[in-house]
């Protein structure tokens, strides 16, 4: 890993499918939501809170705590807040609040049966008022992709048959503890051409985004908020509520290997704190490791930019 600049992670979400393609959106997305704290609150971090990290609430609670911020920050921090609580309580509710439009558009299907939130979220147009305002309420109908038409998000699930892993393999505590006898490994000593630890997580299908840290730092960069906020909006999707993930983190291979490993650690706990807090996602599904410069996307070029990225995979109820 280059120590002499900033590290631009590419956050790597594994997806299954997108419905609802032509739904538009009703209310703004975390990432929006999270952007406007950015803009409205740049200032003001870069002159009270430069060094507090963006998630667990300890960058609301340097501002919100600074008599010197301004109105307009602490406002727009309040409102983000607000939203989190409603959408909270929104998804807690939609099903309750929708189970006579479910019977009536998707008889027949079961709650736990997948064809039925495709069935919902195709025909919820044709539901009730309450209806429609819960989803929308609950966040279901944001606009993902600023550029793309509204989705639907499916985080596809890892099957530790068809990846050929044993079950129970994904786990934050087994690959932290293959890292780490990896690095032992006489045949890991080159970076050049260094196998991955499992090479099937560099074969999921993923969408890519950057997110921005400061220099040897887990600070996530304001700049970067509205990446973890898109990650936020979809980990809230509809499809995935009951399901669990990993963030792993990597890095290149420049610098120190141990100080890379201990680095990427702290940066994958960085992204499962603001991902809990001020997202609302629950501890319980996110478990988080390091995996430094174990797991090159590409090998061949173990300097790349490409290698310093984070993973969110979807490892099942």
């Amino acid at each position: 890993m280059n120590t002499h600049r900033p590290l631009i992670a590419l956050a790597s979400v594994a997806f299954f499918s997108l419905l609802s393609t032509h739904t538009r959106a009703q209310t703004i997305g975390y990432a929006d939501a999270v952007d406007r704290v950015a803009v409205a609150c740049k200032a003001d971090i870069d002159r009270h809170c430069k060094k507090i990290p963006f998630g667990g609430g300890r960058l609301a609670q340097c501002l919100n705590q600074n008599p010197n911020v301004g109105v307009n920050c602490k406002s727009t921090i309040a409102s983000l807040k607000t939203m989190v609580a409603k959408r909270a309580a929104a998804r807690a509710s939609v099903m309750r609040v929708c189970d006579t439009d479910i019977r009536r558009l998707c008889a027949g299907m079961q709650a736990g049966d997948g064809n039925l939130m495709e069935c919902f979220f195709k025909v919820y147009r044709n539901t009730s008022a309450q209806c429609r305002q819960t989803v929308s309420d609950a966040g279901y109908d944001v606009k993902l992709d600023p550029d793309q038409p509204t989705t639907q998000i499916s985080l596809d699930p890892v099957d530790p048959v068809s990846a050929n892993l044993p079950s129970g393999y994904l786990s934050a505590a087994n690959l932290r503890k293959m890292a780490q006898e990896g690095m032992k490994d006489p045949a890991r000593t080159q970076r050049v051409n260094r196998p991955a630890l499992v090479s099937q997580l560099n074969n999921m299908a993923q969408i890519t985004i950057a997110i921005a840290f400061d220099l040897n730092s887990a600070r996530i960069s304001p700049a970067s908020f509205r990446a973890v906020g898109l990650m936020a909006d979809a980990l809230n999707s509809p499809y995935l509520q009951n399901y669990r993930f990993i963030v792993i983190g990597n890095t290149d291979a420049r610098g120190n290997r141990e100080y890379n490993l201990k680095l990427s650690q702290e940066r994958a706990d960085a992204i499962r704190d603001a991902l809990i807090n001020p997202f609302g996602i629950s501890a319980s599904r996110l478990q988080a490791v390091g995996l430094g410069e174990e797991q090159l996307l590409d090998p061949a070029h173990p300097d790349a930019a490409e290698n310093r990225r984070v993973q969110l995979i979807n490892i099942g109820r």
